[in-house]
C-alpha cells in the first residue's frame, strides 16, 4: 500500500475534512429522506428516522477509520527509512 508522508498540520487538514464530509454526508441524507420510523420527534412535522441515525452511523464509524490510518501515518522506523529529523534508523 503506499502512504504520503504528510506534516502533522496537513494530517490535522486532513482529518477536519473527513470529519465535515462524513456530518455533511449524514446531514445530505437527514434532510432528503425519510426512511424508517421515527426514533425522535422534534416537531409536528421534522424528526430523526432510523434512516437518519444509520447515515450518521456509517458515516461516522467510516471517519473514525479514516482519522486512525491518517493519524497512524507510514511506519518508517520498521523499514529502515529516515525518521522525522532526517537521521537514519539502524537496523
Amino acid at each position: 500500500m503506499t502512504t504520503i508522508d504528510l506534516p502533522r498540520s496537513g494530517r490535522l487538514a486532513v482529518v477536519a475534512l473527513v470529519w465535515t464530509a462524513a456530518t455533511l454526508f449524514g446531514l445530505a441524507v437527514a434532510a432528503t429522506t425519510r426512511i424508517g420510523p421515527t426514533v425522535l420527534e422534534l416537531s409536528y412535522n421534522h424528526g430523526v428516522h432510523l434512516g437518519d441515525v444509520l447515515a450518521f452511523a456509517g458515516a461516522y464509524s467510516f471517519a473514525a477509520i479514516l482519522t486512525a490510518l491518517v493519524l497512524d501515518g507510514p511506519r518508517h522506523q520498521e523499514h529502515g527509512h529516515q525518521n522525522r529529523l532526517g537521521h537514519q534508523k539502524r537496523k
